[in-house]
């Protein structure tokens, strides 16, 4: 066989092919031949052997890494340099143990110069193998180490640099040791165990075990152990691979410790609601069988009222326009009357709702009726409000009653409030069907003063009016929040927002008599993000020297009341102003806006953006492209294309739709 090519590029993809090609020393354009697939290698090196092989990870129906133990089998020592951008700690240590003499992360660091140098050192015919091997020992992703096993308490002899970050150990305080010093107090014995008994039996072993670094700090540490016999067979060395899998087990155990603590309050819960006489089965049947919201608030409450030693039940949510709550269901009582005033209230029912917690009481002790229905006869005389809380959302009140004033005692309570929890876990399930269906939504309005809101303090100590245009998101995570500006000096209204907390940056964007368009960069947090992680999209934005106010929307279904008890307990003067529900529209502006953002990337998107509230579209034009370019820190041929590949998929949503 001919040795006459000097590489051999293993690559399908044309354009990355010839970028590779381009990067491999100067050794003539006629002594690179490139194939697409193994086969094609395979066939090129029976044909004449390489000075070096450099192949891409993905091959098709194979890999590059397929095709390495394939030449390593067939061929012998053939160099072989991996070269891929798919790479990933398992590839890499697969790499390694085939043998390759070079593995290289596409796009990671100067990968170009090493992957030069890497096909210099192979077609250097006076550099060894061995020094090749070593060199894509140290530069492998995962933690390795080489130990003696000729030698008394096999002793390291090689570690690379991955080994020593992960350990925080340097070669010097590894070498000459055994890899136990890594162990702890807390490493498994039977772990250990296993991979003393792999070394004795002379075989391979993968454990993971607690091992401690230079500073003592705990982690978790899968090893792979395997030997490296010689050519009669006899077992030289034991190689071994380190790789951090802490995050990986933390996150297992946390999940098996919540699945552990949901089987044990189901368990618990199973033991209360046994000694209600039948009520578990027949409230779990009311639960499944029902189909919506107002099917499980009939079944439960039908069947509290009929079970000893309840004689009345009702649920209740209440109503945030009017801060008042009347019965949605009530079974043994009547819904006559008006509704109960929270905030004219201080009985149990409205203590529930505000605490979040469970209120009993006498009903002889109460100055109102409570929505008992007024009766004050021996079927009512003690009640208990069961607030149905599911995680962070409210969704309402059960109140049960008794004729047996001591028959709400700790016992009951516990099983009551085991109810409420089944209850509100069904109706936030139902609720939660609902939404992905929901024909109505929920207008909030907030008026805010609190100053800690960067547009309230803006719009105040600069005297101007801000209205909401837009935002955008950066790629470095931070927001670009667009108003319009109702101020005859607008470069004023961009120093005053420099000097809050909350703003990075401060830009005029466009000039015009008396309102100007200015941008804000922001960090994402505040108030909006705490309504944006409640499901609520902002839809309008007017500040102003005496305040501002929010407008938002949000699903029927997502409780609103939630919402607005978080926004109120977290922000200083943010109150809720009003509350409105309306039918969706058959298509939401929101989610036209989803379906076009999906489309654009965050530079057309931009320029979009920019060019639209800067009136680009406008004739004459207020604002020119130079202006808009120099906005976004690009040419103004940059800008222009970025502007025209979102026009063009601007109106491709209104064309290519069917």
């Amino acid at each position: 066989m001919s040795t006459e090519t000097r590489v051999l590029l293993v690559d399908g993809d044309a354009a990355r092919a010839a970028e590779t090609t381009r990067l491999l020393p100067d050794v003539g354009p006629d002594a690179v031949d490139v194939v697409d697939d193994g086969d094609e290698a395979l066939a090129a090196i029976g044909r004449r052997v390489p000075g070096c092989v450099v192949s891409e990870y993905d091959l098709g129906e194979s890999t590059g890494v397929d095709l390495l133990e394939t030449v390593r089998t067939v061929h012998g020592d053939v160099p072989f340099v991996l070269c891929t951008a798919d790479g990933s700690e398992a590839t890499a240590e697969r790499a390694v143990t085939a043998g390759v003499d070079g593995y290289v992360r596409r796009g990671v660091g100067d990968w170009e110069d090493r992957l030069r140098a890497r096909v210099e050192d192979c077609l250097d015919d006076d550099t060894g193998t061995d020094r090749l091997k070593e060199r894509a020992l140290d530069e492998a992703p995962v933690g390795i180490t080489i130990a003696d096993a000729t030698a008394e308490d096999t002793p390291l002899i090689y570690t690379n640099a991955a080994f020593e970050r992960l350990t925080g150990y340097d070669r010097d305080d590894s070498i000459g040791r055994n890899c136990r010093f890594l162990q702890g107090e807390d490493s498994d014995p039977a772990a250990v165990q296993a991979m003393r008994e792999a070394i004795e039996n002379e075989t391979s072993v993968t454990v993971e075990l607690v091992n401690y670094d230079a500073d003592g700090e705990r982690f978790w540490n899968r090893v792979d152990i395997a030997p490296v016999r010689a050519g009669d067979g006899e077992v030289t060395h034991f190689v071994g691979f380190q790789t951090d899998v802490t995050d990986r087990v933390e996150a297992e155990r946390t999940a098996e410790h919540h699945a552990a603590q949901l089987a044990a309050e189901r368990e618990g819960l199973e033991h209360l609601l046994d000694r209600i006489n039948g009520v578990v089965q027949e409230t779990t049947r009311g639960l499944v069988e029902a189909t919506s919201r107002t099917e499980i608030e009939r079944n439960v409450v039908a069947l509290l009222a009929d079970t000893d030693p309840y004689t009345c039940a009702w649920v209740g949510e209440p109503d945030l326009a009017t801060d008042s709550v009347s019965p949605s269901a009530i079974v043994g009582g009547s819904e006559d009357g008006p509704p109960l005033e929270l905030a004219e209230s201080d009985g149990p029912v409205a203590r529930a709702v505000e605490t979040g917690e469970v209120q009993v009481a006498a009903v002889d002790d109460l100055p109102t009726a409570d929505w008992h229905t007024g009766r004050t006869d021996e079927s009512f005389a003690t009640l208990a409000a069961i607030p149905l809380v599911y995680r962070d959302a409210r969704y309402g009140v059960l109140t049960v009653y008794s004729a047996d004033p001591d028959a709400l005692d700790d016992r009951e309570v516990t099983i009551l409030a085991a109810l409420a929890r089944m209850i509100a876990t069904a109706v936030s399930a139902a609720e939660t069907r609902r939404t992905l269906t929901a024909d109505n939504i929920v207008e909030l309005r907030f008026h805010v003063g609190d100053r800690s809101v960067f547009f309230v303090d803006v719009a105040g100590r600069a005297d101007a009016v801000l209205s909401y245009a837009g935002s955008v998101f950066r790629d470095d995570d931070s927001l670009g929040m667009f108003f319009t500006v109702e101020s005859d000096d607008p470069d004023h209204v961009v120093s005053v927002a420099e000097e809050h907390d909350g703003v990075e940056a401060a830009t005029v964007v466009t000039r015009n008599e008396g309102v100007s368009l200015v941008e804000f960069t922001v960090r994402s947090s505040g108030l909006l993000s705490t309504l944006a992680e409640y499901g609520a999209d902002v839809i309008e934005i007017e500040a102003d020297p005496n305040g501002a106010t929010i407008d938002v929307e949000l699903p029927r279904e997502a409780n609103a009341r939630t919402v607005v008890d978080h926004v109120e307990a977290e922000f200083d003067e943010v109150s809720l102003g009003a509350y409105r529900e309306r039918e969706r529209a058959a298509t939401t502006k929101q989610e036209f806006i989803a379906a076009l953002e999906a489309e654009l990337t965050d530079r057309q998107l931009t320029a979009l953006q920019r060019a639209y509230f800067g009136d680009f579209f406008e004739w004459p034009r207020p604002t020119s492209g130079d202006d808009l370019a120099d906005s976004m820190g690009i040419a103004r041929s940059t800008y222009h294309q970025h502007l025209r590949a979102a026009e063009r998929k601007l109106v491709g949503e209104f064309f290519d739709r069917p």
